[in-house]
């Protein structure tokens, strides 16, 4: 069974702050877990969130806003909310409900970003309830939920879901799955667990309130708690991206189109037309030139970095000298340096795979954009870095915390060097030779945010990605041969990471961050708040 979405996992999610990891996914879990307890009227009244010390969350939460996000998500609250950033203020004084984090010793400790939560509610009678959750952040923004009060689950937020509790309600599963499906709405699957009188049913939305009523009132059925999808539902499960050869074959059938083969896979995995993903892409592509615009028009006053003043727009205005780096490749920088300032201001941006890695795909499309590449030239250029992200996701991880910043602002480069050489006229191959390429030069890249900022080197790297990107795809175009097969490098990258020490994947204690200065400046900024 494979869900790795175009649109989820790799040029998604949409979120707030700079690390897909350490942001998207505990706000997604949080929510998820906030409307499972809340099912049935009941109020939030605290919650626990529990990191491992030696996990990758404890030491970077703050700085990189996991408690912002996690408190938002428990809140409930929609990511283009205004008052989002005040949420978290508010929760630490006890308003709304009480907020606490606890870095302790987890019984599952098995990924580096394992949490747990702690959710006690009170009912609607007036009782108080305490529900555990225990889960992961698996880099992307993907993550999965697998306990729940003790239970196994798996939720990942790529379905709704509705879990029904009853003996009665185990015996009547199909019948209740069918009910809840009523109106077109698309059944998935029926999960039965009769040791715990416990159904589980999947679909692509959740049913209406007169459905949930009528399932909750049925004789026999004792508890219902449901969870809306988190992204777009993954109606298809099949392996989609697991090799080049096999995306290149389907591109083959498109007529040669890269971009065309994206678009049907995607079709494919979310159960929707062509027409309506491409206009899902389209909207996204809108949406990472946006994020560049309006890092461009950021004021001086509303930089929240530590470490970091706002230099996008200084970088794309800069009149060099004739004949250094060139017109695109200077927009293309400057572009991804305004995405990631964006980012690092908590803006809302667009993972691409990655928050730390949010520039280089945005920051090569406005560099295409503003040289001779439409809209439509762009979003079929976004379709190809996307799949060329499927086929990494699918070999490998996103998660720098496992990678090291190979799999992040590597695998960005990779798919931006694929979306320029489509831009420019390159076929399938070349695409996956130009991203090949970008791989062999970001093979074992560390993870080294100075004081667990995704500021410095990170910005630096987003810059250094674009480059990548557009180098690589300039060097297949005029006829260089890559020799190294993508796939061959996407498993080299997942090896190599594996071997790093701990201290150079995403824990800020090697590499940059341990350099003399980088402590000067994380010792000033900590002295000074």
């Amino acid at each position: 069974m494979q869900e790795i979405s175009l649109l989820n996992s790799v040029i998604g999610p949409v979120m707030r702050g700079p690390s897909s990891s350490h942001c998207a996914a505990p706000y997604m879990m949080a929510k998820l877990a906030r409307e499972l307890s809340c099912s049935n009227g009941e109020v939030l009244k605290d919650a626990v969130v529990r990191f491992d010390p030696r996990g990758s969350f404890a030491p970077v939460y703050k700085a990189q806003s996991s408690d912002e996000n996690f408190a938002a998500g428990l809140a409930g609250a929609q990511l283009a909310d205004t008052d989002y950033r005040d949420i978290l203020p508010r929760v630490m004084r006890g308003e709304g409900f009480q907020f606490t984090i606890e870095i302790c010793e987890l019984e599952n400790n098995n990924h580096p970003n394992r949490v747990d939560l702690e959710l006690t509610v009170e009912t609607v009678e007036g009782e108080a309830r305490t529900d555990l959750y225990a889960g992961a952040s698996v880099g992307g923004g993907m993550y999965y939920i697998d306990a729940m009060n003790g239970a196994p689950v798996f939720q990942t937020g790529k379905s709704a879901t509705v879990f029904i509790w009853g003996e009665a309600a185990v015996l009547a599963a199909d019948g209740i799955a069918g009910q809840l499906a009523a109106g077109g709405n698309k059944l998935f699957g029926t999960s039965v667990d009769p040791e715990r009188n416990r159904i589980e049913v999947s679909l692509q939305s959740l049913p209406g309130a007169d459905l949930i009523a009528a399932v909750r009132g049925r004789e026999g059925v004792n508890d219902l708690r449901y969870a809306d999808a988190s992204q777009y539902p993954v109606c298809a499960t099949e392996d989609l991206f697991s090799t080049s050869d096999a995306v290149i074959s389907v591109a083959e059938e498109q007529g040669g189109s890269l971009a065309d083969a994206a678009l049907v896979l995607e079709a494919k995995r979310l159960g929707l037309s062509r027409d309506a993903t491409r206009v899902l892409f389209r909207e996204r592509c809108e949406l990472m030139l946006r994020v560049v615009a309006e890092g461009f028009d950021a004021k001086p006053e509303d930089n929240v970095m530590r470490f970091l003043t706002l230099r996008a727009r200084k970088v794309r205005d800069a009149n060099l000298p004739s004949g250094l780096g060139g017109a695109v490749l200077q927009d293309a920088m400057a572009g991804a340096l305004s995405a990631m300032e964006r980012d690092s201001n908590r803006g809302l941006v667009c993972a691409a795979p990655t928050a730390g890695s949010a520039g280089v795909v945005p920051g090569t499309l406005y560099g295409l954009i503003r040289h001779g590449i439409d809209i439509e030239g762009a979003t079929d250029a976004l379709q190809v870095m996307a799949v060329i992200g499927a086929v990494f996701a699918a070999r490998g991880t996103f998660a720098a915390e496992c990678g090291g910043c190979s799999v992040e602002t590597g695998a960005s480069a990779a798919m931006a060097a694929a979306g320029v050489a489509q831009a420019y006229g390159g076929d399938a191959k070349q695409c996956f030779d130009a991203a090949a390429m970008c791989l062999m030069n970001t093979l074992g890249l560390v993870c080294d945010p100075v004081g667990g900022d995704v500021e410095v080197p990170c910005h630096a790297r987003n810059v250094a990605g674009v480059s990548h990107a557009f180098s690589s795809a300039t060097a297949i175009l005029a006829g260089f041969d890559a020799v190294l097969a993508y796939d061959e490098l996407v498993d080299q990258t997942v090896k190599i990471g594996a071997m790093m020490h701990p201290d150079l994947r995403c824990t800020a204690r090697g590499g940059c961050a341990a350099t003399k200065t980088a402590l000067r400046m994380v010792e000033a900024v900590t002295h000074g708040a």
